[in-house]
């Protein structure tokens, strides 16, 4: 077993969001710097000797459920003695939204008891679908703001000379996952020709003749096929 130093640094140097805590308490052992600015906060130290209770979340009412969230994923770890991966909605202190993948595993004492609780986490947010990437939006802003912010995420902001509706955003992020205007209509539960419509609408809120260009973008830069 790796003596404590060695698994504090360990946390410390790791590449993604990590953190060390008591399993008798849940307060903070260590943090790296990766995961203390996710909450605002500068020097990792700071957050040293609080529960995720303490810290501060750019939503409060949000963060309530988070930090009850992260207190079950703690207590299935101590029940089950064993690595446990779960998926969160998550907000950060500059306001960004992600999805996180969140792996939590016991750190054993000599006797077999656990003694901390290790963390890792990782912002899986691109890996979704732009459609999904917009309603993980709406989940913490107004439509506007969510339109503004998942464009900015997905790289065609600079495409469009105004802000689409959100309708016409939702039939956007679906043509550029590929689906056909029938597959779109059924989908949001409208007609073909108000999604031919709202295409239109689009086409018109962009740069030019930029159409597929920006829907190649909003897929990450996979070509779009024309036919």
């Amino acid at each position: 077993m790796k003596s404590e130093s060695s698994i504090i640094s360990l946390i410390q140097s790791f590449p993604v969001s990590a953190s060390l805590k008591d399993a008798s308490t849940g307060r903070y052992i260590v943090n790296n710097a990766h995961n203390s600015r996710q909450f605002g906060v500068e020097n990792p130290r700071e957050i040293e000797g609080l529960t995720v209770n303490d810290l501060s979340f750019r939503q409060a009412g949000w963060g309530k459920q988070y930090a009850k969230s992260i207190e079950e994923h703690d207590f299935l770890v101590l029940e089950q003695r064993s690595s446990v991966i779960r998926r969160n909605k998550f907000l950060d202190d500059s306001g960004d939204a992600q999805i996180e993948e969140m792996t939590k595993f016991p750190i054993l004492g000599a006797r077999g008891n656990i003694l901390c609780v290790a963390t890792y986490r990782h912002d899986i947010t691109r890996t979704l679908p732009p459609f999904n990437i917009y309603h993980l939006h709406r989940n913490f802003y107004a439509a506007n703001e969510a339109i503004d912010r998942t464009m900015a995420l997905i790289g065609v902001k600079e495409y469009f000379i105004s802000r689409p509706t959100e309708a016409q955003f939702r039939v956007f992020l679906l043509k550029a996952e590929r689906l056909s205007n029938k597959e779109i209509s059924r989908t949001l539960g409208v007609s073909d020709r108000t999604v031919e419509c709202h295409c239109v609408a689009v086409r018109n809120k962009l740069i030019g003749d930029l159409f597929y260009t920006a829907l190649s973008a909003a897929k990450g830069g996979e070509g779009y096929d024309l036919s």
